[in-house]
């Protein structure tokens, strides 16, 4: 579809240029355009809308996300990008039932399914957050926001092991990713300090039983 429109490529190149305005005024060309399909202005809709979450304009995006849904109320997808713009904004409790809900109609779609539990996760049900975000990935197993998520929910348990094995998976599927990149960084930060605080603890209980023998030797030979 958006290979056929040369509005989308010139749109796409004013935002990567910083021409913010212009590139708006295209995109909403496009969405006036009803001879655009409904359901590709609906991507287009979602798109801005990641854009703007981007920029941090969330009520700019939480706009343009709504109008997604409106225009297709079938698409997982569009919830999905709706409720993480909810979260940012600190809507959660509008962003969990529509998860909820979303997770009730569509229990076998992989998008549905991770976000039901990295919600259940960050609500402290973890043993069934985790079990349904990795299973999201045996059915998406190519999806490296899912692998930064399961990331970032190893590091909550102090798992720095898995965090970064996650995180390298997400790596080799995106590398450009900025998400992506920031969540490996962290979990490869997360690994050193365990790694320096496991050799710090064998380094004190060495210590410590030197001391407690040192003293018994010395007790001995009083």
């Amino acid at each position: 579809m958006r290979r056929q429109d040369d509005r989308f490529a010139l749109a796409e190149r004013l935002w990567e240029e910083r021409e913010f305005e212009k590139a708006m005024e295209v995109y909403q060309n496009i969405l006036q355009d009803e001879s655009v399909p409904r359901m590709a202005r609906a991507i287009v809709c979602e798109y801005v809308g990641r854009l703007f979450i981007g920029l941090g304009k969330l009520k700019e995006a939480e706009r343009f996300l709504r109008r997604a849904v409106d225009m297709e109320p079938d698409e997982v997808e569009h919830y999905v990008q709706l409720a993480n713009c909810l979260c940012l904004a600190e809507k959660n409790a509008e962003a969990w039932d529509m998860i909820c809900e979303l997770y009730e109609h569509h229990p076998e779609h992989p998008a549905a399914m991770h976000y039901m539990g990295k919600m259940l996760d960050e609500r402290g049900e973890h043993e069934r957050g985790l079990a349904l975000m990795k299973e999201a990935i045996k059915l998406d197993p190519h999806n490296e926001r899912f692998l930064a998520d399961l990331a970032f929910a190893y590091m909550v348990r102090s798992n720095a092991g898995a965090a970064v094995v996650c995180g390298e998976e997400a790596m080799a599927l995106n590398p450009k990713d900025e998400v992506v990149q920031f969540i490996y960084e962290v979990a490869l930060e997360f690994e050193r300090q365990d790694v320096e605080k496991k050799t710090a603890v064998r380094h004190g209980a060495g210590h410590a039983t030197s001391i407690l023998k040192s003293k018994s030797r010395k007790a001995s030979q009083s």
